[in-house]
């Protein structure tokens, strides 16, 4: 993902649908995720469109900042991209031309080259979801010394030839917007920064591409080698990227763990989508994995689930790394492995919170954040959970990372509900209690136990956000998530508003992205300012 770096510039090479700069609260761009994941503080001297993959160049100190805008205003630097263009019926298409018609009222130049045209195969045309009609695609480079707003968007289309997904400016509906910056010419960088071509591109004026090979490089394309940098666990396919299958798959370390979301209808052995799961283990780096069938209530054990190895059958048990910590993983004896993936932001957010911090893990699960917090020194670790073999395995965590003898990390087997209502009469009778600084509460959909009775998220919402509202420190946060994607997200958000002053929704991690249509695979909140019973003292600084 890093290009290049010295002490002035920085060079990324962006995945396409992330921004550059988050444009609201909760949501990481380019920019603020190098800072979460990295400790990068970088300036925006240029952007490239969420839509857009390929070299970014950012500014580490605010006097690059301003030697960029000079650069810029001198168009002393060249900017070269490729993309591709559906043609329309009747339509030609240069070889080579130049734009130079004003955006904005601002003076721009676009140079065109064609590289290539070819017809239409048939998985761009099935994954299009439209009948494109057109007579062809065709490949272009494009070349500017500084860039307008949408500047070979708005040029190509002004040639009647509008990029292939750019629906805003009038090009055929595709998955990702076909525009791509291959290579930065710097004042001051010797050699050019270059992002070679994505595989889609090539794949598109391929006529024998297939679909299975096309959507496996539109998933990587949309993460790029970006988790690579922090984790050796990320997810590979989020569920409804494929337009064939209901399927979703994470690599953990060198094995992957592959689940299958219709249940009334398990996919056929030694089929088409074995040999999808199989290339696809290959191209990443897998050695193997898991094929599973999802069920709705993983809790009741006497549930069968459908599972399948591939390839060489993973451990027993074996651990992945995330920013530096171990974390074990079970891809064989049940459905939840043991670290779950869309939390890794809010791990990371947690952890830089976390020096000299009293945290309350509830629904611990394998206390995850937890081991994050006492690696950052938290004061204490609570982990909280009902389950003792999931506890157990957070001990372990805690052990795979040298933490277990700092006595920082409390595991305590307990209903979540009822080890609230013990801190809370603590607090009212002022029994030694201290109040919390960073509370994280994932609660399951729905869970039941033999001491705790039913659980249900939709009725217990609302009482575990006054509880931990109660609980906190005044100048503390409380992280909140859950994965009911059926959900009434307004009623969530309404009832952590009456406990809390502000609540931020934080966007989820870039390889679980949020797709047109479909609901989010997990919401979280992050909490401040709470306004439930009397205010908490905050902790010395």
């Amino acid at each position: 993902m890093i290009l290049f770096r010295n002490d002035h510039w920085l060079a990324i090479s962006k995945p396409y649908g992330m921004a550059t700069h988050a444009p609201e609260a909760g949501e990481l761009g380019a920019v603020e995720w190098l800072k979460l994941h990295l400790d990068e503080t970088v300036h925006v001297v240029s952007r490239l469109d969420r839509g857009t993959s390929g070299v970014l160049l950012l500014a580490r100190n605010a006097a690059a900042s301003a030697e960029a805008q000079k650069i810029h205003e001198s168009e002393a630097a060249g900017k070269t991209y490729e993309f591709l263009a559906a043609i329309p019926e009747g339509a030609e298409v240069p070889e080579s031309w130049t734009c130079q018609e004003p955006l904005d009222g601002k003076p721009a130049r676009t140079r065109f080259q064609r590289l290539g045209v070819t017809g239409i195969n048939a998985a761009t045309q099935t994954l299009a979801g439209v009948d494109l009609n057109h007579q062809g695609i065709a490949h272009f480079r494009a070349e500017i010394s500084r860039g307008r707003r949408h500047q070979i968007r708005r040029h190509a289309a002004a040639a009647g030839l509008p990029l292939l997904g750019d629906k805003e400016h009038g090009g055929s509906p595709w998955p990702r917007l076909c525009l791509h910056c291959t290579q930065v010419r710097w004042p001051g960088i010797d050699s050019p920064l270059q992002s070679g071509r994505p595989d889609s591109f090539r794949l598109i004026m391929d006529p024998s591409a297939s679909i299975a090979d096309l959507e496996r490089a539109l998933c990587h394309e949309r993460r790029g080698s970006w988790p690579a940098a922090i984790t050796d666990a990320w997810r590979l396919i989020h569920r409804d990227e494929l337009a064939r299958w209901p399927l979703a798959v994470d690599r953990y370390g060198e094995f992957f763990n592959a689940v299958w979301f219709d249940e009334g209808n398990p996919p056929e052995p030694d089929g088409e989508l074995d040999e999808f799961l199989l290339t696809l283990a290959r191209t990443s780096g897998c050695r193997g994995g898991v094929l599973r069938s999802h069920r709705r209530n993983p809790h009741q054990r006497t549930l069968v689930t459908e599972k399948r190895i591939l390839g060489e059958s993973p451990p027993e048990v074996f651990t992945v790394t995330e920013h530096g910590l171990n974390y074990e993983i079970d891809l064989q004896r049940t459905q939840h492995t043991g670290l779950f993936l869309d939390q890794r932001d809010t791990r990371r957010r947690v952890a830089r919170q976390a020096g000299g911090a009293r945290l309350a893990n509830l629904f611990a699960f394998t206390c995850s954040f937890s081991v994050a917090a006492v690696a950052r020194n938290a004061e204490v670790a609570f982990s909280v959970d009902v389950a003792r073999p999931c506890l157990n395995t957070g001990k372990a965590n805690f052990e795979w990372n040298h933490l277990t003898e700092s006595g920082r990390g409390k595991f305590v087997q307990e209903d979540v509900r009822r080890w609230l209502q013990r801190q809370l009469r603590r607090r009212e009778a002022d029994q030694g209690w201290s109040p919390l600084d960073l509370i994280v509460c994932d609660p399951p959909v729905f869970a039941s136990s033999k001491d705790g009775g039913r659980f249900s998220l939709e009725k217990e919402w609302p009482q575990l956000a006054s509880a931990a509202a109660r609980l906190l420190a005044a100048d503390g946060e409380a992280i909140f998530a859950n994965n009911h994607r059926s959900g009434d997200d307004a009623s969530y958000r309404r009832a952590l508003r009456e406990c809390f002053g502000q609540v931020v929704a934080l966007r989820p991690p870039l390889d679980f992205p949020v797709l047109p249509g479909r609901p989010p695979h997990v919401r979280i909140y992050a909490c401040r300012q709470p306004s439930c019973g009397r205010p908490s003292p905050s902790r010395p600084h």
